[in-house]
């Protein structure tokens, strides 16, 4: 497990990644398929080509 404090860089299709986050992604085109974990419920979604797409924040 990581701390709040670090980022985590995964797949879109990693099982760690929220279904909810993943269904978000593929809305985009080019679809997202980067997840940058900020920590405290907060994402970052890229494309592929490191594009930023959105910024997330789940409660």
């Amino acid at each position: 497990m990581h701390s709040d404090e670090e980022e985590e860089i995964m797949d879109i299709d990693d099982p760690r990644v929220p279904e909810l986050l993943r269904a978000h992604g593929r809305r985009f085109r080019p679809p997202a398929k980067v997840v940058l974990h900020l920590g405290n419920g907060e994402y970052i979604l890229e494309t592929a080509g490191g594009e930023v797409l959105d910024l997330v924040s789940l409660q």
